[in-house]
């Protein structure tokens, strides 16, 4: 038995903003403040983007502090099996090529023994916010 998915105008209303800003992860305080006053309260904004988690369209990961966490719009996008770098000035991800990705695991794990899982996020900065 498959769970009915009921698009609601307030699942909308977080999937289109998350669809604008795909190159960047929010915490659910920073949606709710970007989307202003739509009508959806933060339990519903939780419940919300944790079911579109599990459907596979959002992607949860820690947020830099480890404490909270950020969301990111990923349903056309192929995220597994590639590290991604997030700007730690402007917040924008950056999806790491995935022969990239199995150089750097290779080299790290050939070195060290230590194998990187590939939801691992390196951060920096990018070549705007260096400047």
């Amino acid at each position: 038995m498959t769970m009915r998915v009921y698009h609601t105008q307030q699942r909308k209303i977080l999937i289109d903003f998350l669809q604008k800003n795909r190159d960047k992860a929010f915490t659910i305080e920073e949606i709710l403040n970007s989307i202003g006053d739509s009508g959806i309260s933060q339990s519903t904004a939780y419940r919300l983007v944790t079911k579109l988690c599990v459907d596979g369209i959002v992607k949860r990961s820690a947020k830099n502090t480890g404490r909270s966490f950020v969301y990111q719009y990923i349903n056309t996008e192929k995220c597994e099996g590639h590290l991604h770098m997030k700007c730690t000035g402007c917040g924008k991800i950056y999806h790491l090529d995935s022969g990239i990705t199995s150089t750097i695991q290779n080299d790290i794990k050939s070195s060290t023994n230590f194998e990187i899982d590939s939801h691992t996020v390196l951060l920096g900065k990018c070549n705007t916010c260096k400047e």
